[in-house]
């Protein structure tokens, strides 16, 4: 009896060992049990969630090398808590527009999430103002308005080097307030993040300008130790295999819906100002034409 028994846990221990020996073999942030820590997401709102998609992906898509993998959910902040969270261990992943300056603290998987979309800008205004608007060509135009930002934002950075003209706020949710009251006269937001925004704050006099566009380039990438290797390792090879059979493209349309966004904001029609992005590191990946949205492919 005793001799079966032995016989059943080496077989178990043989199968058990074998099943994780690509995970054993990483190194040590990749040892089973593997489990992910990421700040908080509220799954409901596109912008938090269709990064969560897309790192779930990853994981699964190298579940064969890697093994199973389980994500955890963590108290957060602000973006610069998160860092420092990344750095101390509390959290595994982040992610953020990416500068040269968090290029030197974390380690980035140079993919970009939301393939530039961050850099695609429509504007808030108040109700009653979009004949001011639709006299606007260039950005010397827009040089005579006023926007607002929070005052912490990688954006608000960008918007300062192009020479516009800013009031900012601590709290996001002032921002709105402050828009309805006059103290700025439009509010920059990504295409994918004023149709919630607004939804939340109906009963606010506001509206997405229907004239412009703002356009600079803007990757954003997931962020892990810099001693993370295997882990950046098998994000990125998650994340290229998305890409490769189509997946990230439909969790985009399903999650975030880029083309129901053109064809509501109606792109093609808008004028588009430029801007130069002073913050952009040297390693963006700009010659990969599958990392990036190319809004124009988008039927309207």
């Amino acid at each position: 009896m005793l001799s079966l028994l032995a016989k059943v846990l080496g077989v178990l221990t043989a199968t058990v060992l074998g099943a994780w020996a690509p995970a054993l073999a990483a190194d040590a942030p990749m040892a089973k049990p593997c489990a992910i820590k990421i700040h908080k997401v509220m799954t409901a709102d596109a912008p938090n969630a269709y990064p969560l998609a897309l790192l779930q992906m990853a994981l699964a898509k190298t579940e064969a090398e890697y093994g199973p993998c389980q994500i955890t959910m963590m108290d957060g902040g602000t973006h610069s808590r998160d860092i420092r969270l990344v750095l101390t261990g509390e959290l595994d992943v982040t992610w953020n527009v990416a500068t040269i300056a968090r290029e030197k603290t974390l380690r980035p998987i140079l993919i970009p999430i939301f393939q530039g979309l961050h850099g695609y800008r429509i504007l808030l205004i108040r109700a009653g103002d979009e004949a001011r608007f639709a006299k606007l060509k260039t950005l010397e135009d827009l040089r005579l308005l006023t926007g607002g930002q929070m005052h912490d934002w990688q954006s608000t950075e960008i918007l300062v080097a192009n020479k516009l003209k800013l009031d900012t706020a601590d709290r996001f949710d002032d921002l709105f307030t402050m828009l309805v009251k006059g103290r700025f006269d439009y509010f920059p937001r990504a295409l994918h993040e004023p149709v919630s925004e607004l939804q939340q704050r109906s009963g606010m006099p506001l509206k997405v300008e229907s004239s412009l566009m703002l356009h600079y380039v803007a990757p954003d990438y997931f962020f892990v130790r810099p001693d993370a290797t295997a882990l950046a390792e098998r994000i990125r090879l998650g994340f290229e295999r998305g890409i490769a059979d189509g997946t990230r493209d439909a969790l985009r349309e399903k999650v975030v819906g880029v083309g129901r966004l053109v064809r509501q904001f109606q792109i093609s029609k808008r004028r588009v100002i430029e801007l130069i992005n002073p913050t952009l590191p040297t390693t963006v990946p700009l010659g990969r034409p599958e990392y990036w949205l190319d809004l124009k492919r988008f039927p309207e």
